[in-house]
């Protein structure tokens, strides 16, 4: 499960739609066909050695099991997504990713209950998966084809539940641990930074398992210490990401618009290039907004495109060769600040906004990098 507070613009891994759990769609990632690929490859192989099939049963025995494998993850990711809604929560998407799933939570829990009760749906799921499985497995004959299917989904979702549950972000355990020192301290932000550090060692002890546990076991082993690699850098990544959040989240409430905003100099459409930075330095302007005739807002250029534009071709370029129209969303309020300002530039992602008041004053221009710098400065990277 992700849930996301307010950050910069940029993520979500694209997919390809797959339908729809509970009215969210679900988007399985391309690298996902990858492992169905290789567990038709060696499945069927385990199979016989356990089981007394013949060659193409076999194959249709490791299909199953890739169903119940992706069914189990779906189920827990489907008992996140049922929880979240029923409580009011927003649902973007379920992911299907090459280790696992993802929910993708778009409002943030307001209390560490809810939080609780989401990141608990899955694991819940599971166990209780597991042990259905396993009762109906107990009355089935040894090593029988629903003997298999049976074990192997009890073993499944015991093994969903168990790493989930492991007290570190992104995993719904490191959700618990969260949402624990949330109740007990008041500070969400603290016991995010604190969940994203756990996961950080998680990782770390998944990556050096990797490495010594087949070391010490006969066989190859390589793709067992492929995955667990997989499974290390997907967790340090995601409580890195963690991590950054609460940094963030602790800066955003002191931003502030007003202390972000360069001084523009409002120039004609046709005004050469050249001219127009020579007039913007000469009273110390750090933006241009080209109006029409009517002094309406026209188009606003960024540094970035002036920057890159060699300056022997500056006298012969207009400003609207390198102006992007104002369109809805451009246009932010001076008083923006906090979480409203960094939801407003999410909405519509650009380089550079329009800042002007409710007269229609236009006050100066917003550059993204500014408000990066600012979150850099506050110490987030």
């Amino acid at each position: 499960m992700s849930d996301q507070p307010p950050q910069p613009p940029g993520r979500l891994a694209r997919g390809i739609p797959f339908g729809r759990i509970f009215g969210v769609p679900l988007v399985v990632s391309p690298a996902w066909f990858a492992l169905v690929v290789v567990a038709l490859l060696i499945g069927p192989s385990a199979i016989r050695d356990n089981v007394e099939v013949g060659r193409a049963m076999s194959y249709l025995v490791t299909l199953a099991l890739i169903v119940l494998v992706y069914g189990a993850v779906l189920a827990h990711e489907a008992s996140h997504v049922l929880v979240a809604k029923a409580l009011g929560l927003r649902v973007g998407r379920v992911v299907l990713q090459l280790l696992g799933a993802v929910s993708e939570v778009l409002d943030e829990p307001q209390t560490p209950g809810r939080e609780f009760l989401v990141a608990s749906a899955g694991p819940l799921t599971s166990v209780f998966l597991a042990g259905v499985a396993a009762a109906i497995g107990a009355e089935l004959p040894d090593h029988s084809v629903g003997w298999l299917l049976a074990d192997s989904t009890a073993t499944i979702n015991g093994l969903v539940a168990a790493f989930n549950l492991l007290p570190g972000m992104p995993l719904d355990g490191g959700r618990l641990l969260r949402a624990v020192l949330w109740h007990r301290t008041g500070d969400k932000l603290r016991a995010l930074l604190i969940a994203g550090w756990v996961g950080r060692v998680l990782a770390g002890m998944t990556a050096v398992a990797a490495v010594v546990v087949p070391s010490v076991e006969d066989g190859d082993s390589s793709l067992a210490t492929l995955y667990l690699l997989l499974v290390a850098f997907f967790i340090w990544a995601n409580a890195s990401l963690s991590i950054a959040q609460a940094k963030v989240g602790a800066v955003i409430p002191g931003l502030s618009l007003s202390k972000l905003v360069r001084p523009a100099l409002t120039v004609d459409a046709q005004l050469p290039l050249a001219e127009a930075v020579r007039r913007a330095r000469d009273i110390g302007a750090r933006a241009l907004v080209v109006v029409d005739g009517r002094d309406r807002w026209a188009g606003i250029v960024s540094e970035a495109a002036v920057q890159a534009t060699p300056v022997e071709r500056q006298p012969w370029m207009s400003v609207s060769d390198l102006a992007r129209p104002v369109e809805a969303g451009l246009v932010l309020s001076p008083s923006l600040s906090g979480a409203e300002l960094m939801t407003a530039v999410q909405v519509t992602p650009a380089t550079e906004y329009l800042v002007a008041g409710d007269d229609g004053k236009l006050q100066g221009v917003l550059a993204r990098t500014d408000l990066i710098a600012a979150l850099r400065a506050a110490g987030v990277r």
